[in-house]
């Protein structure tokens, strides 16, 4: 179906739509969902929303241009539909910057929507992995990443727990070399501090080896650092910053 302006002569009686949602499903891990919704009734706020002309955009070197951001807006798929059962896929005026109309989008987003069907369409993180809290795959980034470092503390202020996810080294996906879940584990107390004081005074790397398995250090605050436990025994810091580790501390690690 190909959108197109709303008909002059169009009167809805309800509204269908269709959008995507990432959910967990217990015992089967994370999944994509398709929902199909339906709002019984004319729609009126919607259909007056739909019938207004698109605003005139700003001109890329105008007065105002540089209150328009570039981030995408997702319009979910909706069809109108008259008392005949005729169809259509309305086009949705656009604003000044020259996206989907913000009030028109509210109003298709405040009407009564019950539920039609859910479908769950695609996997994206397995049971397992998802109470592990890792992800089925990580990208290694030993492969593109990575200067001598100076010693530092690795993470100010120290977290009072990690959580570690170890992955075999898989195969090159889409230029990037990707590892496959292996297991977890979360380190605190002794243990931690005495991985965290090995990490802080590692010394500088410029050491290239190959490796079969590392692992990803996550305190929960997007600041990741990457291990090798093999090969070189590389930590990639959060700055891109390479040290080598000690046998005992990446036993630290998987033992």
């Amino acid at each position: 179906m190909t959108r197109q302006e709303f008909p002059d002569e169009f009167i809805p009686v309800r509204v269908v739509r269709c959008r995507w949602e990432t959910r967990y499903l217990p015992g089967k891990g994370r999944w994509e969902v398709a929902i199909e919704e339906r709002a019984d009734g004319p729609a009126s706020e919607l259909t007056a929303e739909l019938r207004r002309p698109s605003e005139r955009p700003f001109s890329l070197f105008g007065l105002f241009g540089e209150m328009c951001t570039l981030e995408a807006v997702i319009v979910d798929y909706f069809v109108v539909v008259d008392s005949s059962g005729r169809a259509v896929l309305p086009e949705v005026p656009t604003g000044a910057c020259d996206k989907p109309s913000e009030s028109a989008l509210d109003a298709l987003h405040r009407l009564p929507y019950r539920v039609e069907s859910e479908t769950p369409v695609r996997r994206v993180e397995s049971e397992k992995t998802f109470r592990a809290g890792c992800g089925d795959g990580a990208a290694d980034l030993f492969h593109v990443l990575g200067r001598p470092a100076t010693a530092a503390p690795i993470w100010n202020p120290p977290p009072k727990g990690l959580r570690v996810c170890v992955f075999h080294t898989g195969k090159k996906a889409s230029g990037m070399v990707e590892g496959k879940f292996e297991s977890s584990r979360i380190l605190k107390g002794e243990r931690l501090r005495a991985l965290l004081t090995a990490l802080d005074t590692a010394p500088a790397s410029d050491c290239r080896g190959g490796h079969a398995r590392f692992a990803v250090l996550d305190t929960g605050h997007f600041a990741r650092a990457y291990v090798e436990l093999d090969g070189c025994r590389n930590l990639l810091r959060p700055d891109g910053t390479l040290s080598r580790l000690t046998t005992d501390a990446v036993e630290l690690l998987t033992d």
